[in-house]
């Protein structure tokens, strides 16, 4: 029984895995060359075009992805997610991928962080001598004003939903003792906290690492021409 419930089994593919972290440090790279300005500002730039690339990527492998990558497998509505809640206060949760609750607070971030990208891409900033986003002389300028505003207002909101993920990561590790960070390093999680005792281990389907390559490479491609619409 001890070894049944030590067993690992794979749970996250290796796309979802490095979406996840690089996401995270083209955040932070896009943060500070923004702040930093100047010179700083190209590489701003091809950050956003990377986070832009990434999440397009995302949400298409969320349809033809690997089982636990799908949102078909993770957005299950606020129903679901109050009977995830309730669970917390029993011997679960258990959950192979996203939980409900997890699984509407990253259909949320990817949506919030396409929204700074594509307000990034129609922005200027005259404190930074001019400097314009790839789309901005395809809009009128008080728009481009609108833009600029919310590209700069929104980031704060950004930190707000990264700071309630992060959090309740740390609430499954110190409450359920569920590792979630580490499952997403690793792409494994113990079996007793995928499904209760007893139960059949679930069966996924994790697709082909060629595929990955080939809809990113066709991502960065869509970015590429996006970026060229502005001349």
């Amino acid at each position: 029984m001890a070894d049944e419930k030590l067993q690992k089994i794979r749970i996250w593919d290796l796309p979802v895995r490095l979406f996840h972290w690089s996401l995270v440090v083209l955040m932070v790279v896009s943060y500070f060359t923004g702040r930093w300005g100047g010179e700083w500002m190209k590489f701003h730039f091809w950050s956003g075009y990377a986070i832009l690339t990434l999440l397009l990527f995302r949400i298409a492998w969320g349809f033809v992805g690997s089982t636990t990558a799908r949102f078909s497998n993770f957005v299950k509505g606020p129903a679901a997610a109050f009977g995830h809640l309730r669970e917390m206060f029993g011997k679960g949760p258990h959950d192979a991928g996203h939980n409900p609750v997890g699984g509407a607070m990253v259909v949320v971030l990817i949506l919030a962080v396409l929204a700074q990208v594509a307000a990034g891409m129609f922005s200027a900033d005259t404190d930074l001598g001019t400097v314009n986003g790839p789309l901005a002389n395809l809009i009128a300028d008080k728009t481009v004003d609108k833009m600029t505003a919310f590209h700069k207002y929104w980031f704060n909101v950004l930190l707000v939903l990264v700071a309630l993920h992060v959090l309740a990561a740390f609430v499954y590790l110190a409450w359920k003792r569920q590792n979630l960070i580490g499952a997403m390093v690793t792409g494994s999680k113990r079996a007793d906290q995928v499904v209760a005792p007893g139960q059949p281990l679930p069966v996924l389907k994790f697709a082909s690492g060629r595929l990955a390559i080939s809809l990113l490479i066709v991502c960065a491609a869509v970015v590429y021409f996006i970026v060229r619409l502005g001349g």
